[in-house]
C-alpha cells in the first residue's frame, strides 16, 4: 500500500514547512497550500486521503474550504481537520457544526497531530471496506451480472456473470474482459467505455456477442453507466444474456415470461402484466415506424450489426434509434424493451 497523502492548506510559511517536514520523516506525502482557494483547487485535483486546514486565510477562510469539499461528491468523504490558533468555545462550535471531522488549536503537539490524522484516516477506510463490502454484496444478490470496471481493468463481477461466462472469479480478474468478447464488437465496446470513463457521456448501450468459458457465442446487453467508487470513476456494467431470456420466454406463456423479466430488469417491478391483449398495437410514446421495426428485430435476439444489415442501416443508426426508444419510454435495457413491446402488442412471442 503507497503512502497516504495528506493536503496542507495554511498561510503560515513557517509552521506549512515545519508542519510538512514532520509529516514527511512519519512516512506521509504532503502536498501543500497557502491559501484556501489553492487548497480547493488541489484537493479536487489530488484527492488527497486526509486535509489539515487552517481556519483564517486570505482569498477564502477554511470554513469556505470545507463547505466547498463537503458538497463535491468526489472531495465529500475526505477526513477533514481544521487547525486554528482561535481557542475560543464559539469557532470550534461551528466548525465541528459543519461537519469537520476534529478540530485542533495552534500552538499543537506534534505527537497530537499525528494521533488524530491516523485515527481519522483508519476510522475513513473502515468505514470505506465496510462500504464497499455491503455494496458488493448487494450486486451479488442482483438477478442480472454486474461488473465493476475501475483503473483499466475488472475490480468486481458479480456471480451472475460468472455463470454467463463459466469462469470462476479468480480466473475472470485475471482476464481481459474485452479478450471474450468477439473481435468486431470490441472497438465498439472499449470507445464506449473509454468515453463513459471520462465523463463525455454518463452511460451507454450496446449489444455484442461474446465468448464464455466452454466456447459457447452468447448474445450480451450491456448498459453501463459512470459512477464513483472511493471518490474515483468507475463503470458500473449491467450484463443480460439475451438467448437466456429467449429461451424462458419461449418456453412459458406469456405471464411467466413477462414476470420473469419483470423481475430481472427491474424495469416494471410496480405492476405485473397480467394477460396477453392481442388487439390493436399501441403507441403511447410516439416511436417512430423504423424505432418500432428496430424494437421488433431486438425482440428476436439480433445485435446491432445484424439489426443493420437487415434494415440496410449502419450500426451508428441502429444504436441511434436504440438509445431513442431507451429515452422514450424509459426503461433500462434489451430485456425491459421486450416486456416494453410485448405489453403493447408491439411484437408477439409468437413471432
Amino acid at each position: 500500500m503507497g503512502k497516504k497523502l495528506v493536503l496542507l492548506i495554511e498561510d503560515d510559511q513557517v509552521l506549512r514547512e515545519s508542519t510538512s517536514m514532520f509529516l514527511k520523516e512519519e512516512g506521509y506525502e504532503v502536498l501543500l497550500a497557502k491559501n484556501g482557494l489553492e487548497g480547493v483547487e488541489k484537493a479536487m485535483e489530488h484527492i488527497p486521503d486526509l486535509i489539515l486546514c487552517d481556519i483564517s486565510m486570505p482569498r477564502m477562510n477554511g470554513y469556505e474550504v470545507f463547505s466547498i469539499i463537503s458538497q463535491n461528491s468526489a472531495t465529500s468523504f475526505i477526513p477533514f481537520i481544521y487547525l486554528s490558533a482561535k481557542t475560543e468555545r464559539e469557532d470550534i462550535r461551528v466548525g465541528m457544526q459543519m461537519g469537520a471531522d476534529d478540530y485542533i488549536t495552534k500552538p499543537f503537539d506534534y505527537d497530537e497531530l499525528l494521533k488524530a490524522i491516523e485515527l481519522r484516516i483508519a476510522k475513513r477506510e473502515k468505514l470505506i471496506n465496510a462500504t464497499e463490502s455491503g455494496f458488493k454484496a448487494m450486486l451479488d444478490s442482483t438477478l442480472t451480472g454486474i461488473m465493476i470496471y475501475q483503473d483499466d481493468k475488472v475490480s468486481f463481477i458479480n456471480s451472475k456473470l460468472l455463470k454467463i461466462f463459466g469462469y470462476s472469479q479468480d480466473e475472470i480478474l485475471k482476464i481481459n474482459f474485452f479478450d471474450l468478447v468477439q473481435k468486431e464488437y470490441q472497438e465498439e465496446l472499449e470507445n464506449k467505455v473509454r468515453r463513459c470513463l471520462r465523463g463525455i457521456q454518463r452511460s451507454f448501450n450496446i449489444t455484442f456477442k461474446a465468448n464464455t468459458n466452454s466456447g459457447e457465442v452468447v448474445n450480451i446487453d450491456c448498459w453501463g453507466g459512470l459512477s464513483l467508487i472511493n471518490g474515483n470513476n468507475a463503470l458500473i456494467a449491467n450484463l443480460i444474456n439475451i438467448d437466456e431470456y429467449r429461451r424462458k420466454a419461449e418456453s412459458q406463456h406469456f405471464d411467466s415470461a413477462s414476470t420473469y423479466l419483470q423481475e430481472k430488469t427491474e424495469a416494471y417491478s410496480s405492476e405485473t402484466i397480467n394477460s396477453h391483449n392481442a388487439g390493436v398495437p399501441k403507441n403511447p410514446h410516439n416511436l417512430t415506424g423504423r424505432e418500432i421495426e428496430v424494437l421488433q428485430h431486438i425482440c428476436q435476439g439480433y445485435t446491432n450489426q445484424e439489426i443493420a444489415d437487415k434494415l440496410f442501416l449502419s450500426v451508428r443508426t441502429v444504436d441511434t434509434h436504440r438509445g431513442n426508444i431507451l429515452s422514450k419510454t424509459g426503461v433500462a435495457n434489451t430485456a425491459g424493451m421486450v416486456v416494453y413491446a410485448i405489453k403493447h402488442n408491439l411484437f408477439s412471442l409468437e413471432n
